[in-house]
Formats: structure tokens, C-alpha cells, sequence
């Protein structure tokens, strides 16, 4: 998806948008809950989690500019399977499923639509090939080079889990690199 397809299909789904402020640590969307809303990250870092017997496992974070939902309870009304929590302090933009299907009537929305779920589907793919093939050190190496401030800003207990590894590896992988 092009930068301009990108800001125009911003354009459609956020003329119509609500801004919200959240509090670092807020969660977003809550694992068990249908999720009605489709949101634009405006500022902030947030985090995709689930719960395995007791443990936070984080999965994905989000970065400023990036949309995002729910996808199967937003499209299918079924609970999340996980959560969406805020990392920092954080801006977000959505809309609700009402003005989503209103949207959907649009051909030239829908087309750009359908451009950014397949952008979106291939890099979970890659994530989840990655995931697969590669080590953790360069899993990490990959993560540092694509998005730096990830190191920054973002616990690194959280930085760990979304690696597949303890935070004492972690700290062992820094060390060496």
C-alpha cells in the first residue's frame, strides 16, 4: 500500500473519527469483550497480549500513525481472544462498526481497504514465519533494526515476551551485541 492510498484511506475512516486519551497502562480492548471500534494510533505505544494460564504473553505492539482492531470480534461480533493495553501515555482515533459498514458501501473505500488487510495479512505472515525460523538473537537484531525505539520505549519484560524469551536472555543478547 502506497503512502498516498494509505493517507487516503485515513481520510475516509477518520473524517468521521472520535479522539480519546488514555492513561499509560489503560486497556484498549479487553480479551473476553466484543470490540466495537476501529482505531488510528495517533501518539503513543500500545500492546497486543494474551493470557496463558496466568501469564502475559504480548504478541504485537503499535506504534503512532498505525491502524488497528479487534479483527475477528470487530467483523464477526465474537469476544477477543486477547488484549490491546497501552504502553505510554496514548491519542487514538476510531470509529464504530455502524460508521465502518456505512463506509464499506463506498467502492473506492472498499478497495483501499482490501489493500491495506492484505499489507497487513502478509506481515503477520512474515512475523509468524520469522517466528518459526528464526533465533531469538535475530529476532531481536531484526526488531532493533526496524524499530529502534522499541528499545527505548517499551519495557523490556515486554520486549522479551514478544521475542519468546526470558528478560535474563534478553539482558544476554543485548550483552553481545
Amino acid at each position: 500500500m502506497t503512502e498516498q492510498e494509505q493517507n487516503q484511506l485515513n481520510q475516509y475512516l477518520f473524517g468521521l473519527a472520535k479522539k480519546e486519551n488514555y492513561k499509560k497502562g489503560t486497556i484498549i480492548i479487553k480479551e473476553g469483550e466484543v470490540s466495537s471500534k476501529f482505531y488510528y494510533l495517533e501518539k503513543g505505544i500500545l500492546r497486543g497480549w494474551t493470557n496463558n494460564d496466568g501469564k502475559e504473553i504480548t504478541f504485537q505492539f503499535l506504534f503512532e500513525e498505525q491502524l488497528f482492531c479487534a479483527t475477528e470480534s470487530f467483523f464477526y461480533n465474537t469476544p477477543c481472544s486477547y488484549s490491546i493495553e497501552t504502553i505510554e501515555d496514548s491519542v487514538l482515533l476510531y470509529i464504530d462498526k455502524e460508521e465502518m459498514n456505512l463506509l464499506q458501501n463506498d467502492k473506492s473505500f472498499e478497495k483501499l481497504f482490501n489493500k491495506y488487510l492484505i499489507s497487513r495479512l502478509a506481515l503477520y505472515q512474515n512475523l509468524l514465519i520469522a517466528r518459526i525460523q528464526d533465533k531469538p538473537e535475530v529476532r531481536y537484531r531484526k526488531l532493533f533494526q526496524e524499530k529502534p525505539e522499541i528499545l527505548l520505549r517499551i519495557p523490556q519484560h515486554y520486549v522479551a515476551s514478544y521475542l519468546g524469551i526470558t528478560p535474563v536472555s534478553l539482558s544476554r543478547i543485548r550483552n553481545r551485541q
